[in-house]
């Protein structure tokens, strides 16, 4: 999974300010007393923002993609980090964290009520005691603002994003395709698919309810890439 995107994901998200992310994650991670300790990455791609917080946490990785993680590796391989290669909805690390956290929206490729709470529920076994679980989200106003038409096109001098998009039955499907320039001065074509759904707060609280898990509140932010809500939620064992 995500063959063909681990190989332009870097040159993708070229232009996304990873520090402001990481300034709002350390901003809410200062709130609940988590200046040090544990760390672990779910769906870390290929560990840039691990990149960051290694400077401040023992961290680890976790992705579906065996592409990504080797990535991941090369990148951080001199800093101790520790690598996962499994499913967000059902894993296990056999670790403890202080810290975990799902950046990018990773959270909306889970596509059930079902996986989401075995997800959190996964989660919840890797925190310890106190420790404190951060992702972020999207909303329909998000979907709807970047696929006018159903589509999403990014194009740059050496790679050109097509996203075409629908819906079905409460789920977005994306048929991506990228055109990147080769060696030869052609492009070559990848094509992926993926599947995200736009989960509601309710629903989002009633699968945090379910896991035991507790959600201490819901930041709001406008600024690093669009409005998405970053929850916040604490194992109090």
């Amino acid at each position: 999974m995500y063959k063909n995107f681990s190989k332009i994901y870097d040159y993708f998200m070229e232009n996304c300010e990873y520090k402001e992310w990481v300034k709002q994650i350390y901003d809410i991670l200062e709130k609940y007393n988590k200046k040090q300790g544990t760390l672990i990455d779910i769906g870390c791609g290929t560990g840039e923002m691990l990149k960051i917080f290694v400077e401040k946490y023992q961290c680890s990785g976790m992705d579906i993609s065996e592409d990504m993680l080797k990535i991941a590796h090369k990148k951080l391989k001199s800093k101790n980090v520790s690598f996962f290669q499994g499913d967000m909805i059902d894993f296990n690390t056999w670790n403890k964290y202080d810290i975990a956290v799902s950046l990018f929206d990773t959270v909306n490729h889970i596509t059930s009520l079902e996986d989401l709470t075995s997800h959190l529920n996964s989660v919840r076994k890797q925190l310890k005691d106190d420790g404190v679980y951060i992702f972020d989200v999207i909303d329909r106003n998000f979907m709807n603002e970047m696929f006018i038409g159903g589509v999403y096109v990014d194009n740059r001098k050496d790679l050109t994003v097509i996203w075409e998009h629908d819906m079905e039955d409460g789920i977005d499907y994306i048929d991506a395709t990228y055109y990147i320039k080769n060696k030869s001065n052609t492009f070559d074509k990848l094509q992926e698919y993926y599947e995200k759904k736009i989960f509601t707060e309710e629903e989002i609280r009633k699968c945090v309810e379910e896991s035991k898990l507790v959600l201490e509140e819901i930041v709001e932010n406008k600024e690093i890439a669009g409005t998405r809500y970053f929850y916040v939620i604490k194992n109090k064992g």
